[in-house]
């Protein structure tokens, strides 16, 4: 039993020295653990608040009214855009559990965030706002009376042509110019040469070898 609780509150001090370890060493040297903790947190905390958000925009969609607040539309070029886009929606939500008012409703709340996310150059609200934008030609081209449905339809384009210039704003379609300059590596130097000079030290002459005396010779030989 002792040796039990031992154990456990060896790996009870380990797990606090990786908890402590995170805070000093920061998210690179942190326990593989750790990590997958926080991601699966992040994970369920994302997934709760994605839910509370969508169950509170239902909820403001469900209270709207159908029709659009009144706003002076002197030239009838928001109503060309915006009446097709709801006899559309009207029309391909009748046999859905969504109703018109809702779709239309997020059809405009779409059309906002997108807007707002993109003019802040946020990738997700530009990726969003192409989309919407394809979505709102398609819709008044498709719902527009045939006689005009054409020039509804270009409206609608240059109208998101328009506002594409505040969500879409930073993005160039010029090539980026790129200068390839050439640097030539930097030469190696010489190989060191190595030049061996043996020295022969100088051996001194040898004495003449003395022969043994000989009385018959002359003494000049001897």
């Amino acid at each position: 039993m002792k040796t039990s609780t031992l154990a456990v509150l060896g790996w009870l001090r380990d797990r606090a020295d990786d908890i402590s370890s995170a805070f000093t060493l920061g998210w690179s040297h942190t326990a593989l653990w750790l990590k997958a903790a926080a991601v699966i947190g992040g994970l369920a905390t994302a997934a709760l608040l994605l839910g509370w958000a969508g169950g509170l925009g239902l909820q403001a969609a469900h209270a709207l009214p159908w029709p659009t607040q009144k706003v002076a539309d002197p030239t009838g070029l928001l109503a060309t855009v915006d009446q097709p886009v709801r006899d559309y929606l009207n029309t391909h939500t009748a046999q859905l559990p969504v109703t018109a008012t809702t779709a239309y409703a997020l059809w405009q709340a779409i059309g906002v965030l997108a807007l707002v996310l993109g003019f802040f150059r946020s990738s997700g609200g530009r990726i969003l706002w192409l989309l919407w934008g394809a979505f709102t030609v398609a819709a008044v081209f498709t719902a527009t009376p045939a006689p005009g449905r054409e020039v509804a339809a270009a409206i609608a384009a240059l109208g998101w042509a328009g506002l594409s210039l505040l969500a879409l704003r930073g993005i160039s379609l010029s090539p980026t110019a790129l200068i390839h300059v050439h640097v030539p590596a930097p030469q190696a130097p010489p190989a060191p040469q190595i030049h061996a000079t043996i020295h022969v030290p100088h051996q001194a002459p040898a004495p003449p070898a003395l022969k043994p005396f000989d009385p018959q010779q002359p003494p000049s030989l001897n």
